[in-house]
């Protein structure tokens, strides 16, 4: 398993592909998968890995008998798109998904455990400076971490 920490800016090259840092591209295979966040103005890379079990979670659910299963399965993986990291350590980023993100030129990979999130600088800069200080002590308690 493969956990990503830190934070990475980039830059998108004219044809909309990031380099992930040697440090990120060390432990993952050729494939990995974009999707949008399904709560932030930002996208998730996901490893051949993760992906795999994101994959069989989405499986079980009743998606033949329960519309709201078949619509996020559908929506989770039509959103999605597998790319594969080149020799140079570039991932492709389809337009749909940069648009989705506002992504411009300045991006920042941030590490997020078990994915890779994209995020616009300017965004990620205003996300920062809109949390509250209490963040991590409110997800300390609220989740019974005990860290």
């Amino acid at each position: 398993m493969v956990n990503f920490v830190d934070e990475y800016p980039r830059q998108l090259d004219e044809r909309g592909r990031i380099i992930l840092p040697a440090k990120v591209r060390e432990n993952m295979s050729d494939t990995v998968y974009v999707t949008r966040s399904m709560s932030d103005k930002c996208l998730y890379i996901y490893t051949q890995e993760e992906w795999d079990k994101i994959s069989e979670k989405i499986n079980q659910l009743p998606t033949a008998t329960d519309r709201n299963a078949a619509a996020f399965a559908r929506l989770f993986f039509g959103k999605a798109a597998s790319a594969t990291i080149d020799k140079q350590g570039r991932v492709p980023i389809s337009k749909r998904l940069m648009e989705y993100a506002s992504l411009c030129k300045d991006v920042v990979l941030v590490g997020a455990n078990n994915r890779l999130e994209i995020w616009d600088s300017e965004e990620w800069e205003r996300y920062q400076r809109d949390l509250s200080d209490d963040i991590m002590i409110d997800g300390i308690l609220k989740y019974g971490l005990n860290i």
